[in-house]
C-alpha cells in the first residue's frame, strides 16, 4: 500500500485487524522480510509497517536526515493513519526511533508495551585500531585535497575511500550516507532511563551489527525491560531461529 506525507509516496504495510502494532525496519531493509512476524501478529493485531524513506519504493529524502526527522516521519504517518495508541516493534535502526520517540517528554503516540529487535542505540566499543585507521584516513584525504601532495597521494586516498565502511555505507546513495553518518555516532544510553514503557528485548546470540553486548546495556539502562537472547542467530534472529523467536514474541504479547 501507499500513502502521501508531506509530497512523499511512502510505502507501507497494513495487515491483520485489532489493537494497533507499529513495525519500524531496519536500516535500509525492505519491510517485506518482516513478513513472518506480520503474518503472526496480523492474527490479533492490526500491522501498520512503513517502509523509510531512502528504502524499498519510499524515495529518499532531499536532504540527509536525523535522527528527530525519522522521529517525526513516523508521527507524520501515524497521525494520517489515525493512530494514537499501540505497540511499538523496531528492529536495528527501528529500535533507536523508537528510543528517541519514547524519550521525548510527549510522546506522539501512547505506548505501552515495547519489542526491540537487536537494536541500535549504544555506540560500539572501539579498538586502538580503529582510530588509527580513522586519523590515518583524515590525512590522506588531506594530503590527496593539496596541491602540492594530490599527485602523490590522491591514489592511496581513493583505494581507502572505497574500501572504507560497512556494506550499508557503501551500497548508499551521497544522501543517505551523510544520514547513516548522523545516526551511527548517536549514544541514546542516557536517554533510556526515560523510556518508562514495558519493553521486551529480542537479540541474536551471534549478532555482530549490535552486539549483545548492546542488548545487556539496554537491560541496565531501560526500567522496565527484560533481555530474551535468541540461540544461533545473528542481527535477524526472526530469520535465523524463527520457532523461539516466535515463541518469546508471543509470550510477551
Amino acid at each position: 500500500m501507499t500513502i502521501d506525507l508531506q509530497g512523499r509516496p511512502v510505502e507501507y504495510i497494513d495487515q491483520g485487524q485489532g489493537p494497533v502494532v507499529v513495525l519500524l525496519h531496519g536500516w535500509a531493509a525492505p519491510i517485506s522480510i518482516y513478513q513472518c512476524i506480520v503474518d503472526r501478529l496480523a492474527r490479533k493485531y492490526r500491522v501498520l509497517a512503513p517502509q523509510m524513506p531512502g528504502s524499498g519504493n519510499t524515495p529518499e529524502p532531499g536532504q540527509p536526515m536525523v535522527l528527530e526527522d525519522y522521529v517525526e516521519f513516523v508521527a507524520q504517518f501515524c497521525r494520517a493513519l489515525g493512530v494514537e495508541e499501540c505497540i511499538l516493534m523496531g528492529h536495528s535502526n527501528g529500535g533507536r526511533i523508537i528510543l528517541s520517540m519514547l524519550a521525548r517528554p510527549e510522546p506522539p503516540v501512547r505506548c505501552r508495551k515495547v519489542v526491540l529487535i537487536d537494536a541500535a542505540g549504544v555506540l560500539p566499543k572501539r579498538s586502538a585500531g580503529y582510530y588509527i585507521k580513522i586519523y590515518s584516513y583524515k590525512c590522506a584525504r588531506k594530503l590527496a585535497q593539496a596541491r602540492l601532495t594530490k599527485p602523490l597521494f590522491g591514489g592511496l586516498y581513493e583505494r581507502m575511500r572505497q574500501n572504507r565502511g560497512s556494506d550499508d555505507y557503501k551500497n548508499a546513495s551521497e544522501v543517505m550516507k551523510k544520514t547513516l553518518v548522523n545516526l551511527v555516532n548517536l549514544d541514546l544510553t542516557p536517554l533510556m532511563p526515560q523510556v518508562k514503557q514495558n519493553t521486551l528485548l529480542i537479540w541474536g546470540e551471534n549478532d555482530t551489527a549490535t552486539p549483545l553486548r548492546d542488548g545487556q546495556i539496554m537491560e541496565q539502562k531501560l526500567p522496565e525491560s527484560g533481555l530474551a537472547v535468541i540461540k544461533n542467530a545473528g542481527h535477524f534472529p526472526f530469520l535465523e531461529n524463527w520457532g523461539q523467536f516466535a515463541a518469546v514474541l508471543d509470550a510477551f504479547l
